[in-house]
């Protein structure tokens, strides 16, 4: 040991050299092994020896992940900027994840992103980012786009009704008993009138025109209406009027003021009269029904069946 330490180089240096010829000895051992690692390849092949199949796998694999190389999957967000987080009882809130809060009711928060809009402006629902005359709100109710002027709503969503002009038929159809048909008069003091299809109502230029029989369940019952219906016909300008059973309706000089809040084009429209509007004169209306707080009309082209909502703050 004294030894060591007082010629501690040399012993380092005498382990160094054990080490060398010890790999000096591996090695050569192994290279005279290796000519025989090619025995198997040299070797003569008898004809009609089998082999093994050979292992294909990887290398398949490999041409289809060339063919069809991993594709980069887009997200929503952004790599440097974070999504908007809001501030909910002192929480910090993701307004995409369920749960909580919805900013603009009805619109989700999901779809204002989705189309680009400003979450945070109080007033994004009454705007035209594209320019096209309907609000986000609208664009919303109607699934279209609100970033693309050739994705908007039908123009009749934003007609309203603004005055309605009402005036009651004087005939009420009473009552039926097989072909014969009760007719009363509501202005003037006269006996009720029973007559047959063909036949004119005394006392008017109309007469019985059709019968129709049709009835609906009552929802609060469940027993069965009777609303069938009698059509009378003006003989001088052959018009028609429904008349329902036991109701009174409306007059075709019954008159309904529409407004359409896109272009503030105003229109005053009878009733069973068909009108088109200025900006879409190919499509035609008609207006069917009028009720102080309501409008109906119908598509003709669709037969899409309509209703007018009053017109907020109207008279």
């Amino acid at each position: 040991m004294d030894w060591i330490k007082q010629h501690y180089d040399r012993f380092i240096l005498l382990l160094f050299g054990l080490g060398l010829i010890a790999s000096s000895v591996v090695l050569f051992g192994k290279t005279r092994e290796f000519p025989k690692r090619f025995d198997p390849v040299l070797a003569k092949v008898e004809p009609g020896t089998a082999f093994k199949p050979a292992e294909v796998t990887t290398l398949e694999n490999a041409i289809a992940h060339i063919d069809k190389p991993t594709l980069w999957q887009s997200h929503a967000g952004s790599l440097l900027v974070s999504r908007k987080y809001l501030v909910q009882d002192g929480k910090l809130v993701d307004p995409l994840e369920g749960g909580g809060i919805t900013i603009h009711p009805p619109v989700p928060n999901e779809w204002l992103l989705e189309h680009n809009l400003d979450l945070l402006d109080s007033n994004i629902l009454n705007e035209d980012p594209d320019g096209d005359g309907f609000t986000v709100l609208d664009e919303f109710n109607a699934k279209t786009d609100p970033q693309d002027k050739a994705s908007r709503p039908p123009y009749w969503t934003k007609l309203r009704l603004k005055q309605a002009l009402l005036r009651r038929f004087r005939l009420k159809f009473a009552a039926y008993v097989d072909d014969s048909f009760q007719i009363n008069t509501l202005d003037l003091r006269q006996p009720s009138q029973f007559l047959k299809l063909g036949e004119t109502i005394g006392g008017t230029k109309f007469k019985l025109l059709s019968f129709e029989k049709k009835t609906v369940t009552n929802e609060n019952t469940g027993s069965e209406q009777d609303i069938s219906e009698l059509t009378v016909q003006n003989e001088e300008t052959q018009e028609n009027v429904v008349l329902i059973l036991n109701r009174i309706v409306d007059s075709p000089d019954s008159f309904a003021d529409l407004v359409l809040l896109w272009d503030g084009s105003q229109y005053r429209v009878k009733k069973d009269q068909t009108f088109a509007l200025k900006v879409e004169p190919d499509v035609e209306y008609k207006l069917i029904d009028i009720r102080p707080n309501q409008a109906v009309i119908t598509n003709l082209k669709t037969n899409e069946r309509i209703t007018v909502p009053r017109l907020e703050g109207a008279q």
